[in-house]
This record gives structure tokens, sequence and C-alpha cells, in this order.
């Protein structure tokens, strides 16, 4: 296990390796993204791509882009259309005025340090940084739902806003005080945990 000091910073083109193994060990495989993605995604948009390190380990990612209203208005909304299918080539706007949070995620074995929790919080930050910016928003998944495959996801959500819910990515969202925006099926359809869902999510300045 890797030990030291963490540090935040932007990823960069030599880190592609590890953010390969990094994406695979940490999202289901229809889910992780792959060598082309993120190199794209880091030659479009180099500054909402950050990555958590110790030592000479990477142990977290966070990626972002751009975009504009209308992108997210439209329905039905999936995920490969708001994201130029994980690559944010033609999804990406400099002067977009939405900050879109695209995923977080922390290497199994460092998990509970609040590495992902510390990712977000810089993306927010610089986000509300940049001028144009109106809105920091995301996609979320509400990876539980598989367990209970009855509900709706109206339904599913609405019990997540509740003492009882006990979705870990969407509380992970919500107790750090995102509001939940809008629910949308088949929003991934490659997301079995999902169930193929989607939640709109917004963090507030």
């Amino acid at each position: 296990m890797a030990h030291g000091r963490l540090t935040l910073r932007r990823a960069r083109h030599d880190d592609l390796a590890d953010l390969v193994k990094l994406e695979a060990a940490c999202w289901p495989t229809p889910l992780a993204a792959k060598h082309d993605q993120l190199s794209a995604r880091i030659a479009t948009f180099h500054r909402g791509q950050l990555v958590a390190q110790i030592g000479e380990q990477l142990v977290g990612y966070s990626s972002a882009q751009r975009i504009h209203a209308e992108l997210i208005t439209n329905d039905p909304l999936q995920y490969n259309t708001v994201t130029d299918n994980d690559r944010f080539t033609t999804t990406h706007a400099n002067d977009g005025e939405i900050y879109q949070l695209v995923g977080v995620s922390t290497a199994p074995e460092f998990r509970g340090r609040r590495i992902a929790r510390q990712l977000i919080d810089l993306q927010i930050a610089c986000a509300w940084k940049l001028d144009g910016v109106r809105r920091v928003m995301g996609f979320t998944r509400p990876a539980a739902r598989h367990l209970t495959p009855e509900l709706s996801l109206e339904s599913y959500v609405a019990i997540q806003l509740t003492a009882r819910g006990s979705d870990k990515t969407l509380a992970f969202h919500l107790n750090a005080g995102a509001r939940i925006v809008s629910c949308h099926d088949n929003f991934r359809p490659s997301d079995q945990q999902s169930l193929g869902g989607g939640v709109l999510i917004e963090y507030s300045r």
C-alpha cells in the first residue's frame, strides 16, 4: 500500500496507464472509461480532470466538463449523449454555463479516507472560479437500485431522501448538500446496478 501525503492535481497524459487501471478497479467493466476516452478528456478539458496521488500511486480520479444548458434539457437524456461517449470532444464548451461533474472514483483499498469527497469539493471550488459558470451539476448513479427492482426510479430516489435510504452513491452527494433535480430512466442502459437509471443533481454555491 502506498504511503505519504495525499496530493490533488490535474491529470496528465503520462497518467493514462494508471488511470485505465484505476477505472477498471473502480467500475463495472461496461462503465469504466478506456484509454482513448481518458486521453480525449484530458486533451479536451485538462483542468477538469483531477487525480489524487499518494506517493507514486494514483488513488483517485474525478472528471468534469463544461456544457451548455441545452445539452441536458432535451429528453430523453442519455449518458453517451451528454458525455460524447465518455470523450467530451463534442459536448464540452469552453464557455459552457454548466460545470458538469461526470464521475469520481477511489481505489478500493483507499476508500474511507474521504478522497472522493476532496476531489469533488475541489471540482466545485474550481468551477465557481471560472467565468461564466452559473450551475454545478452532474448525473449520479442510483447504484443500489437493483436490490429493489420493483420500485420506479422516482420512488427509489424518494426513499433515499428519508432515513430509510441506503444508497451510498446517492448519499455521497446528498449528504454534502447536493439537491436532486430530476430522474431519468434508460439514462445509461449498460449500468445494470442502477437498472439503467440516472439522477441529475446540483450543488449550490
